[in-house]
């Protein structure tokens, strides 16, 4: 899918409205300043970067190591909310939360949320 068409599809299917409403397009298109080519990059390594971090988040869940889990979910936070994917950045915050409350109990369900997201992301955009 082009970038230029992601308006026109907001309405098409239930779960391209649940995408399409859970990323603020406004932000991402501040932040390129309305370069479309440049939010492609922006996506492109957003996914990259995050596929990463998300490995690294599962270790760290695995080892219970808090101070790595709230790290890495801060990152997810920042860098999500930065580019307008709203639903990821509230998952990874609340994931930071609850390390820094030393509290791991939802950490792997909150993991699997943020592994959905990236994958409905990239199927609504086609990637």
């Amino acid at each position: 899918m082009r970038i230029e068409s992601l308006n026109e599809i907001r309405v098409k299917s239930p779960l391209a409205s649940k995408v399409a409403l859970a990323i603020d397009w406004n932000q991402l298109s501040q932040l390129s300043e309305g370069n479309r080519d440049f939010e492609v990059e922006l996506i492109k390594l957003f996914f990259v970067e995050t596929k990463t971090l998300l490995t690294l988040l599962a270790d760290a869940i695995a080892l219970k190591d808090m101070r790595q889990v709230e790290y890495i979910g801060h990152q997810i936070k920042g860098s999500s909310g930065s580019i307008g994917f709203r639903a990821m950045s509230q998952i990874a915050g609340q994931l930071e939360q609850q390390a820094r409350q030393q509290n791991l109990n939802l950490a792997s369900s909150l993991l699997q949320a943020l592994t959905q997201w990236i994958l409905e992301i990239q199927n609504f955009l086609e990637w």
